[in-house]
């Protein structure tokens, strides 16, 4: 867990003074008090520190673009002398602490990076302010490998500081941010469990900070934060680390001596800042040791102070929901509150390197924008005839593109008219052909049974006559004879009823191929699944002109789902229900527009004529779960039978 803003508070140079929110003016008053002469630099820049500081211990936040309003005055004097470059690094921290406090941690690194800026133009000097925003943002995601890859392209510098110091080579301030990258490392050796790499940390930390108290003077107010920090190393490392119960107490009274007895009058205006910091270690202690009583109160004191973390809620949610486990209420808190804190420690650990990356981009655009703003309008101005052209091209090219569209639509439903009307007499003059080879075969069949069959039964029947008059060994020749006669009879017979069985049989399955053959020429197989079926013996007796009518009828039935109905699956069925013929064509689509508007389209009526013209009816039912249209034919009007085929069975 990490404290919004004090990544880069160790940079500030101007004193913060004792804060009193009733007595302290607002930013229009001082800015006024400048303008007016009634403050000099010196005491407005102070001033301005102190009211930015006022804001953020007390919870108030901003969104940039306001701030950087409210600051407008402060920036242009920031700007009208070199020797006011403090006031200019603090400009620049001001609106990363601002964006840190709104958890706009990479709109904070890109502000951050101004600062650094300004400070090696000031001092030629690289300070830590980026680093250790990154390392303790990155301690906030526990992604604790970036945060020790950061250190590590600091290392070389940082193990600089102690001889610098001694040399008197560096500034104090920039010396002084060490502990930004230091105190974040600390914790992510401990966590990670790397004791010899925590010892190596704390070591550099205290060469560094001996160096810098001697330096220093005791009421400085980097000198408190860094003493405050310092005490925190020893904590990460008996507490997280070591796990040592005593030791981690003497840590935290440290820090509590740190923060309360060794504070100056001039540093109580940090105070409200630092405190969270001790009142959450306290909080970890009390609650790993089953304290549960002083656990509870310092969870009170952390949520009656301003959220100055970057995960406060979660944080207060999360002790709360332990000091439940601690007190046995399992099904109140612990379950849900363990798998809470695991789930937003994996997705911020996962998510926060595109996030950061991002918000930096966002605002490096955005902050630059008034600038392309101006840019932007002089381009557009010379670029207007341009935009004409483009707009008067563009809108030729769509017209022309319009008018190529619109004429291959006519095209194609030209040819598929022309397709259907082709299919169509194809089917016509297939059941045509097929109707006069079934004619010829049954005639065929009727010549056989009437001659050759009709003769061999009566020479069969003389041969007996004969034989009844003839001699022993002329009638036993007779009978010979007469047995193979009835054989050939037999067999004329058979092959007679078996060719004009076939031609009836073959009706319906040639019918069902072309009504397929229609389909298939329609619905495109990876669009549509199709069934086809025709009960045996539906089509016996029945004209040649009814059933290129059925065609027909299927085809308008089928070219009415495509249009229509968005189907995925059409079935095709025909059967007799005496005293008619049935024919059923169905789909699965949306049902029928004209069916739901009340009027009737010109396919619709022709299906109609076309059954009514052979004495039927047709019915259509439509819903959200499809189109079903029956046509009922009747079957007395048809021709009966042959007495033919009736004397032949």
């Amino acid at each position: 867990m990490k404290i919004k803003s004090l990544t880069c508070i160790f940079i500030v140079v101007l004193p913060i003074a004792v804060l009193i929110a009733d007595e302290h003016p607002t930013i229009q008053q001082l800015d006024a008090q400048w303008k007016q002469g009634e403050l000099d630099t010196r005491q407005y820049t102070n001033a301005v520190n102190d009211w930015v500081n006022l804001q953020f211990a007390s919870g108030v936040h901003f969104h940039r673009d306001t701030l950087i309003q409210r600051l407008y005055t402060f920036r242009q004097l920031a700007w009208s002398a070199d020797s006011l470059s403090s006031s200019r690094i603090n400009y620049y921290i001001y609106l990363s602490n601002n964006a840190n406090y709104g958890n706009r941690e990479g709109e904070g690194v890109y502000f951050l990076e101004k600062a650094e800026q300004e400070i090696i133009a000031a001092h030629g000097q690289k300070p830590l302010l980026v680093a250790g925003h990154k390392c303790n943002m990155y301690v906030d995601k526990r992604n604790y490998e970036k945060v020790i890859a950061t250190y590590e392209q600091e290392r070389d510098y940082i193990a600089q500081f102690p001889e610098l110091l001694r040399a008197k080579a560096i500034q104090l301030n920039i010396a002084g941010s060490f502990i930004n990258v230091l105190n974040p490392t600390a914790i992510a050796y401990a966590r990670l469990g790397d004791a010899t790499r925590l010892n190596e940390t704390i070591a550099l930390a205290e060469d560094i900070y001996s160096e810098l108290k001697k330096q220093m003077k005791p009421e400085s107010y980097k000198g408190f934060i860094i003493n405050f920090y310092m005490k925190n190393l020893y904590y990460h490392k008996y507490f997280t680390a070591e796990h040592n119960q005593q030791k981690s107490w003497e840590a935290l009274s440290g820090i509590r001596n740190a923060l309360y007895v060794d504070s100056k009058d001039n540093q109580a205006g940090m105070i409200p800042q630092l405190a969270p910091v001790l009142e959450t270690k306290l909080i970890d202690y009390f609650l790993t040791y089953k304290q549960n009583d002083s656990a509870a109160f310092y969870i009170a004191k952390l949520k009656a102070s301003p959220g100055v973390f970057t995960d406060h809620d979660f944080t207060l949610n999360r002790f709360e929901s332990e000091l439940l486990a601690n007190q046995g209420k399992y099904k109140q808190a612990y379950e849900w509150a363990r798998a809470a804190t695991h789930d937003i420690d994996s997705i911020q650990s996962i998510l926060v390197n595109d996030i950061d990356e991002l918000l930096y981009a966002h605002t490096e655009a955005e902050y630059n924008r008034q600038a392309l703003q101006a840019s932007e309008q002089q381009k557009h101005r010379r670029t207007m005839w341009l935009v004409a052209v483009s707009v008067f091209a563009i809108g030729a090219m769509t017209l022309v593109y319009l008018i190529i569209r619109r004429r291959e639509r006519q095209t194609q439903v030209q040819i598929e008219k022309l397709n259907n009307a082709a299919n169509i007499q194809i089917a016509a003059m297939e059941e045509i052909k097929a109707q006069a080879i079934r004619d010829e075969q049954k005639r065929l069949a009727r010549d056989l049974h009437d001659g050759l069959s009709s003769t061999l039964a009566a020479t069969k029947h003389q041969l007996e006559l004969l034989a009844f008059d003839s001699t022993p060994e002329v009638a036993g020749k007779l009978t010979d004879i007469q047995k193979q006669i009835g054989h050939a009879y037999t067999i004329a017979r058979s092959k007679s009823h078996q060719w004009y069985d076939t031609a009836n049989g073959a009706a319906e399955a040639d019918f069902e191929h072309r009504i397929q053959r229609l389909l298939d020429s329609a619905l495109a197989d990876r669009h549509y699944t199709k069934e086809v079926h025709v009960d045996d013996d539906t089509l016996s007796h029945l004209p040649l002109d009814t059933r290129i009518d059925l065609l027909r009828i299927v085809q308008e039935a089928v070219t009415n789902t495509i249009k229509h109905a968005n189907a995925r699956h059409v079935a095709v069925l025909l059967y007799r229900d005496e005293p008619s013929l049935i024919l059923s064509v169905s789909d699965d689509g949306k049902g029928a527009r004209w069916k739901q508007s009340g009027r009737t389209g010109m396919g619709m009526q022709s299906m109609k004529d076309r059954v009514a013209q052979h004495g039927g009816s047709l019915h259509v039912e439509s819903g959200p779960d499809g189109t079903q249209i029956t046509a009922a034919v009747p079957l007395e009007i048809q021709a009966r039978p042959s007495r033919m085929y009736t004397d032949m069975r």
